[in-house]
């Protein structure tokens, strides 16, 4: 299941049709026999339609900037976008960090 997610996001670029048939039969593999697949992997995947998602292919990123900054994927097959809040690193002043010590 593995090699077939990573084949289908290799290929998705050059041959697009194969690429979603091999997502396709990954995803039946991956139900059928109920095996989870890698989170690294869950973000190729649109919730929406359950096709396969490459960025720049067929799925837009955008970076939304405000009190909290969120990374929206959104779908370009069915239109569908999902969003992840992405924590900002927090960063301690340098007087605050020789008060502490």
């Amino acid at each position: 299941m593995k090699l077939l997610t990573e084949s289908a996001v290799n290929l998705s670029h050059t041959n697009p049709s194969v690429a979603k048939e091999q997502a396709a039969l990954a995803r039946r593999v991956k139900l059928r026999f109920n095996v989870r697949l890698d989170p690294s992997f869950g973000r190729f995947t649109c919730r929406g339609c359950k096709n396969l998602l490459v960025p720049g292919v067929n799925a837009r990123v955008r970076l939304g900037h405000g009190k909290t900054t969120v990374l929206r994927v959104t779908c370009t097959d069915c239109g569908h976008v999902n969003r992840k809040i992405v924590k900002r690193p927090y960063i301690q002043s340098e007087a605050a960090r020789k008060s502490a010590s």
